[in-house]
């Protein structure tokens, strides 16, 4: 992958904060959203959908991780930290509506078969940016946030299940993993993650957080600009949707879900320029 774009004869990283600010300043849809056409190809539209959706998560998981290390080594205090994991747990939704978004035909079709291809046992669970941060989602209290309300949350996590059980329902008939499914057991951990990137098109590397959102906030342009082309449902989609998509809370984070993303955009500008500890994450462009 190559550098983030800069101004010239700067660091690879260059002075992104700002540019970054710049960006996410345009948020009126007239700005952020310019014109593009429609994409005529369903195979096309979803297939990108299901790998930039995907890619947009590892990063959103990553800044969350960084936010709970924050926690853990009282770098952060809870009442600062606990309303921005909120918002990128909101942002994890609206990507899990985005990457479910497609007919459950054509998932059947061409999106599961492919991940059967990998592994008969490929898993979300083998996510290597989901580890760090498995026990938020398993509705676990973080450290040092036993004194602060944690309120809101909780209801963002209750929303991130909610529309993780009516996609699933949705998209798998039978509601049956691959996991679930296969006859084999999936491979040890490491392989298991070296398989998931291979899949989704991500590259491990050392980069500084201010690339990282420089690809971030390239998806999130990219992802608003499908759904002001595309919508987020195919027109001609008519399945009925599970109860879990139809609550009054899943249909407010469909109606905003270019807000959720634009939110998601202007918090990541703000973080300092730093290199991410363990684990980087890079992901090739398209």
């Amino acid at each position: 992958m190559g550098d983030p774009d800069g101004p010239a004869g700067e660091s690879p990283a260059g002075d992104y904060a700002g540019s970054c600010r710049h960006l996410a300043a345009l948020g009126q849809r007239g700005l952020l959203i310019p014109e593009v056409q429609p994409c005529e190809s369903p195979d096309e539209l979803f297939w990108f959908r299901w790998l930039t959706g995907h890619q947009v998560c590892f990063i959103v998981w990553r800044l969350i991780a960084q936010l709970v290390d924050d926690l853990a080594h009282d770098r952060r205090p809870a009442a600062e930290a606990l309303p921005l994991i909120s918002r990128y747990v909101d942002g994890y939704s609206a990507m899990l509506l985005y990457t479910g978004s497609c007919p459950p035909d054509l998932y059947n079709v061409l999106i599961r078969p492919s991940m059967r291809m990998r592994h008969r046992a490929f898993s979300g669970a083998w996510a290597p940016d989901y580890w760090p941060i498995r026990d938020l989602f398993r509705r676990r209290r973080l450290p040092g946030t036993a004194e602060t309300d944690a309120g809101e949350l909780h209801d963002s996590i209750t929303l991130l299940h909610l529309i993780h059980d009516g996609v699933a329902a949705r998209l798998v008939a039978n509601g049956r993993s691959l996991l679930r499914e296969a006859a084999v057991r999936g491979p040890g951990h490491r392989p298991a993650g070296l398989i998931y990137d291979a899949y989704f098109t991500t590259l491990r590397a050392p980069v500084t957080r201010h690339e990282v959102v420089a690809q971030l906030l390239r998806r999130l342009v990219a992802i608003a600009q499908d759904v002001a082309a595309n919508g987020l449902y195919a027109a001609d989609d008519t399945d009925d949707r599970p109860a879990e998509l139809q609550t009054a809370e899943v249909i407010k984070c469909e109606n905003g879900l270019v807000d959720i993303l634009h939110g998601v955009a202007q918090q990541a500008c703000d973080l300092p320029s730093q290199p991410l500890p363990t684990r980087r994450t890079s992901m090739a462009e398209e």
